[in-house]
């Protein structure tokens, strides 16, 4: 499998630019549960199999990628265009007061006021910083700011590098490409023989599932649902907290 350095795929700058700070809003270790769903049928192989069967899931992945690229139009990928979008429908629910300068007072429902600071692009819900695609606050700034009549970008102008097509479609220009049998495959000319070791077969199934760590299980319970535990619940019937309606004894009809 030919190795891929992302320098030969982006410039210096889009790397300092997407490397420099992580840019996500998951928090938990979803990627890796996602890489290791895809895995499982492959990861319990001998390690040549293994590396076989993620040489040939990556050339598949690869390709339904390209298909869904072909498919995309305008700046952002399809996932940011959606996210913004969804951004832009709650931004218009806000008021903002512009100070004359970078700053902006943006006001929405339920309280919810913040600074916005086109100059430093900044915000301060901080999302814009951590995720990398301008907040609802700052939509609103910048409406505000092209209905004073005063120059500015569109909010896809200030979505991260990491979410516009392109990025995603110089991520995906190289290939994974396809071999030959073994058979065909080269004999190697170093005179050690290697004998695979004593293997011993335990009794029982084979276990294909991760194991969970003490935190995980500790937090989960069944049905994948969040524990209750150390939490005080609320009686649905008298609105008392330390029991539930089930154990109520409350008179009220």
């Amino acid at each position: 499998m030919a190795q891929i350095n992302i320098r030969d795929v982006l410039d210096q700058d889009e790397v300092n630019e997407i490397y420099g700070r992580a840019v996500s809003d998951v928090l938990l270790n979803n990627m890796c549960e996602q890489l290791n769903s895809k895995l499982l049928d492959g990861r319990d192989k001998p390690i040549i199999t293994a590396l076989e069967f993620i040489r040939e899931y990556l050339m598949r992945r690869i390709v339904n990628v390209l298909k869904v690229i072909d498919r995309s139009d305008g700046l952002l990928t399809p996932y940011a265009t959606n996210v913004l979008e969804t951004i832009k429908k709650e931004a218009a629910k806000y008021f903002v007061i512009w100070n004359g300068g970078e700053h902006f007072q943006v006001s929405g429902p339920f309280g919810d006021q913040r600074v916005v600071d086109l100059g430093q692009r900044l915000c301060a819900c901080r999302r814009w910083e951590i995720t990398g695609i301008p907040c609802r606050h700052t939509v609103a700034a910048m409406w505000s700011m092209q209905a004073n009549g005063k120059q500015c970008m569109i909010p896809e102008k200030l979505v991260n590098p990491i979410y516009m097509l392109e990025t995603w479609k110089k991520v995906y220009s190289f290939k994974v490409f396809p071999i030959n049998g073994w058979s065909m495959w080269p004999r190697s000319q170093v005179p050690t023989i290697l004998v695979p070791p004593n293997h011993h077969k335990p009794i029982g199934r084979p276990k294909k599932v991760r194991k969970k760590s003490i935190t995980e299980l500790e937090d989960i319970t069944k049905g994948n649902k969040l524990s209750k535990k150390n939490s005080t619940m609320t009686c649905s019937k008298c609105k008392q907290k330390g029991h539930n309606i089930r154990s109520c004894t409350s008179q009220q009809a």
